[in-house]
């Protein structure tokens, strides 16, 4: 009868430690979810189709996307005191590496929120540019990064899913909760951005409204823009 009970008791507490691991709110998600980005978010991307398609198209400028070049590195050996899963990145104004080229140098950080259990994707951009460009190179000098060397705004994150198919990785900011304030326009602007992730592209909103929402910075299209992988090494 004793064993009975042990027994029974076993098999009730693992159930109930299976149920709490599976009532976590969105963990199995989030793992779902990064492993898409890890397989997808790498390598050089540009939006050149899209450009020559707009000028094509003869849309007004205000419609046109800007012609962008962006490269993602994955940091898979981590850097010690930043959690998460990391990418580098910078975007160049010519697709090439050449350091006077490269602007918005930062990392791509990929965490689960604990409140929330989901994915999110949080941008950490240097604050020495200079310093860190091309910095995927020289993994010992990025092992040295630590949060005092970036700045963050978590008003700027995405919360990412992954659709039930497994091909599309996507999320929105949330409203107005991503600001900066403009010298030249004496004023505050709120990101409008969302991202969708899929295993050759990478798209984004990328505009800044104003308080009676007139688009101030980026294109005033509602085409996101649409940034293919090119072919070959960097």
């Amino acid at each position: 009868m004793r064993n009975r009970i042990v027994l029974f008791l076993g098999l009730l507490l693992g159930v109930i430690a299976s149920v709490s691991a599976d009532s976590s709110p969105g963990g199995a998600d989030a793992e779902r979810t990064l492993e898409l980005v890890r397989g997808w978010v790498h390598g050089r991307y540009s939006n050149t189709a899209q450009f020559e398609s707009d000028l094509a198209r003869k849309l007004p400028p205000e419609q046109i996307h800007r012609q962008l070049y962006q490269f993602f590195a994955p940091l898979t050996a981590g850097i010690p005191g930043i959690n998460g899963y990391l990418v580098y990145q910078h975007a160049s104004v010519d697709g090439s590496f050449s350091p006077p080229s490269l602007i918005r140098i930062g990392l791509l950080q990929y965490f689960t929120d604990p409140q929330t259990g989901k994915l999110v994707q949080r941008e950490l951009n240097f604050r020495d540019g200079e310093r860190w460009k091309n910095a995927y190179q020289q993994p010992e000098l990025l092992q040295q990064v630590t949060m005092a060397d970036v700045e963050v705004n978590p008003g700027c994150d995405f919360v990412l899913t992954a659709n039930t198919a497994g091909t599309e990785v996507s999320g929105i900011m949330q409203e107005r909760a991503c600001t900066l304030y403009s010298e030249g326009l004496k004023t505050t602007l709120y990101a409008r951005d969302a991202v969708v992730i899929r295993p050759d592209e990478y798209q984004f909103w990328g505009q800044f409204i104003d308080d009676s929402g007139a688009v101030r910075w980026g294109t005033e299209s509602s085409e996101y823009y649409r940034m293919f992988r090119l072919a070959g090494p960097p």
